[in-house]
């Protein structure tokens, strides 16, 4: 009886013991899960203290995979003025125009969307712009001239999505310098472009719809940003 006894009480204990274990794991994991939502809720509490400076040259580093390592950005957004502004929207109208011609793989209609565009980069005021925002636009303005001169000229879909992709990379730092259409826009990249080399565009919408492959691959690319 003694001994029968003794392995129900030994019973007993190891049982005590296990759920007292598995109830300290639980609230270990418990824990863990309820820290979880504490540092995300830190981690979103510190984004508004960062300085609008260097959130923008976080943005600014989707410009670092660029070909061009030469286009002028300003550390913050430029303050333009209603007119100004205006103009430079229009500027990114015409550039959109160009994006969707060369989506329907429409040479044509690409060749009078980059001349459309050329008119309204050089009804850009530039008298109105001071400081880094005339240094800016400056710099995208004569880089935009002469890709849209060339993209204007030459023949073959293929040669002007070349061109298409300098001006996308202007296009986005010319919408980085002056905070152009602000939630509306978004930096688009299709790792497949040009034989694997990539590139990237504008759009002013999340459906993908890639100008550098047309009806081949339409769908491809991912966004990067928005803008």
């Amino acid at each position: 009886m003694k001994l029968k006894k003794r392995v129900l009480q030994l019973g007993t204990f190891s049982i005590i013991v296990l759920l007292t274990a598995c109830g300290g794991g639980n609230q270990q994991k418990g824990n863990k899960n309820s820290e979880m939502p504490a540092e995300h809720g830190a981690l979103t509490n510190q984004l508004p203290q960062a300085s609008t400076t260097e959130i923008h040259k976080q943005h600014n580093s989707l410009a670092e995979n660029f070909a061009h390592k030469d286009i002028v950005i300003p550390d913050n957004p430029y303050q333009l003025d209603e007119s100004t502004k205006t103009e430079l929207e229009q500027v990114v109208d015409a550039y959109l125009q160009i994006k969707d011609a060369l989506t329907k793989d429409d040479e044509l209609a690409s060749e009078k969307a980059a001349g459309l565009m050329a008119e309204k980069v050089a009804a850009v005021t530039p008298a109105k712009l001071k400081g880094k925002g005339l240094e800016a636009w400056q710099n995208h303005k004569d880089i935009y001239k002469l890709k849209l001169k060339e993209m204007q000229h030459i023949k073959g879909l293929e040669n002007k999505r070349s061109y298409f992709s300098h001006i996308s990379e202007i296009m986005y730092c010319t919408i980085k310098s002056f905070g152009l259409k602000q939630g509306n826009l978004f930096a688009i990249f299709c790792p497949m472009a040009f034989d694997g080399k990539g590139a990237y565009w504008i759009s002013e919408s999340k459906v993908i719809q890639n100008p550098y492959m047309g009806a081949k691959m339409p769908t491809c690319g991912e966004i990067k940003e928005e803008l």
